[in-house]
C-alpha cells in the first residue's frame, strides 16, 4: 500500500463514517498529513517500508493480504500512471521466451491527471488525483528498472489493466507492445526477438488498434517498419493502401535503426531491409 492509496481510503472511510463512530475526527487532506498515521503502523509492525521504494507499504498484520508480494505490484503503486512496457510486456502477453533480469516501464512526460490508478474507482480518485504524480524507483527486489518518458501519445494510449494475479498491473497491450518493439528493439531482447513476437502475435493481434496505435505517433520511419512487417505476415489493413504514399527515403529509413543501410532494399516501403528478416517466415525453407 502506498501513502497515496491509505490518503484515499482514509478519506473513503472518513465519508462513509458517522464522525461519532470514527476513531478518527477529520480526513486528511495531504499526504503529509497520513505519514504519521503510517508511521504508527510501522511501529506497532502492522505495516513495513517497501525496501528502496519510500512511502510503499507491506502489511504485516494478520488481516493483511497473504502471499508474497511482487516487483510489479508495487511499481504499480510506487507510479500508479505507469506501464509494464517493451520485454517486460513481451514476457507479460506470452510473447518472447527470454527471461528479462531487468523491468521497463513507461511513463509521459506530462501530467497525468486523467489517468486513474489500477484497481480504483473513479468515483474515489476523483477528490485525491492531485496527491500522487508517481515515484520512479531504480530498482526493486534486485531488479533494475528502466524507465521510459513518452511525449508523443497520451499515457494510457496502448495500454490496458490485467490481473493475473489478483492485483492490477498496466502494461502496453500486445499490439503496442510490439510497435514499441519495432521503435527500441535493444529494450526488447534485439531486433530479431521482436520480429519473433510479431510472428507468434499474428493470429490474435488488433489490427485496427494497431493501425490506430501507429497512426497516433506519426512517425514516418515507424510507419515504414510497421507496414513492411504487416504485409510480410500477410495481415491486411486498408492503411497498408494508403501509408507506401507516405513513405519517404531518408537517414533513418532502416528496419533496424542501430544498423547501417543495406543495399537490400524494399521500393514500397522506402525501407533498406538491414538485418534478417528470416524470423517472419518460420519454416519456409524446409
Amino acid at each position: 500500500m502506498s501513502d497515496w492509496r491509505a490518503l484515499l481510503l482514509l478519506r473513503r472511510a472518513s465519508h462513509q463514517t458517522k464522525p461519532e463512530d470514527r476513531r478518527w475526527r477529520d480526513a486528511p487532506t495531504s499526504l503529509e498529513a497520513i505519514h504519521p498515521i503510517m508511521s504508527r503502523l510501522v511501529n506497532s509492525n502492522e505495516f513495513a517500508l517497501v525496501e528502496g521504494c519510500p512511502h510503499v507499504y507491506e502489511a504485516l498484520a494478520p488481516y493483511g493480504r497473504s502471499g508474497i508480494i511482487g516487483a510489479e505490484e508495487v511499481l504499480m503503486e510506487a507510479h500508479p500512471f505507469a506501464a509494464l512496457s517493451h520485454i517486460t510486456a513481451l514476457a507479460f502477453h506470452g510473447l518472447t521466451d527470454d527471461f528479462p533480469q531487468e523491468i521497463h516501464a513507461v511513463v509521459h512526460s506530462g501530467p497525468s491527471s486523467h489517468l486513474i490508478p489500477p484497481g480504483i474507482q473513479q468515483e474515489d480518485w476523483a477528490e485525491t488525483g492531485w496527491a500522487a504524480w508517481g515515484r520512479m524507483p531504480k530498482s526493486l527486489f534486485g531488479q533494475s528498472i528502466d524507465w521510459h518518458r513518452l511525449r508523443t501519445a497520451p499515457s494510457d494510449f496502448g495500454t490496458a489493466e490485467y490481473r493475473p494475479h489478483g492485483y492490477p498491473v498496466r502494461v502496453t497491450t500486445p499490439e503496442r507492445t510490439l510497435v514499441d518493439g519495432l521503435a527500441h528493439p535493444e529494450w526488447c531482447g534485439g531486433l530479431q526477438k521482436v520480429l519473433q513476437a510479431w510472428v507468434q502475435a499474428r493470429d490474435v493481434l488488433n489490427v485496427d488498434a494497431l493501425v490506430e496505435f501507429v497512426d497516433t505517433l506519426n512517425q514516418g520511419v515507424l510507419r515504414q517498419r510497421t507496414g513492411f512487417v504487416m504485409e510480410q505476415l500477410g495481415l491486411h489493413h486498408a492503411a497498408l493502401q494508403e501509408w507506401p504514399h507516405l513513405a519517404k527515403r531518408g537517414g533513418s529509413s532502416r528496419l533496424a535503426g542501430s544498423e547501417p543501410f543495406a543495399p537490400t532494399f524494399n521500393d514500397r516501403w522506402k525501407l533498406s531491409i538491414n538485418a534478417p528478416i528470416e524470423a517472419l517466415h518460420p519454416g519456409a525453407g524446409e
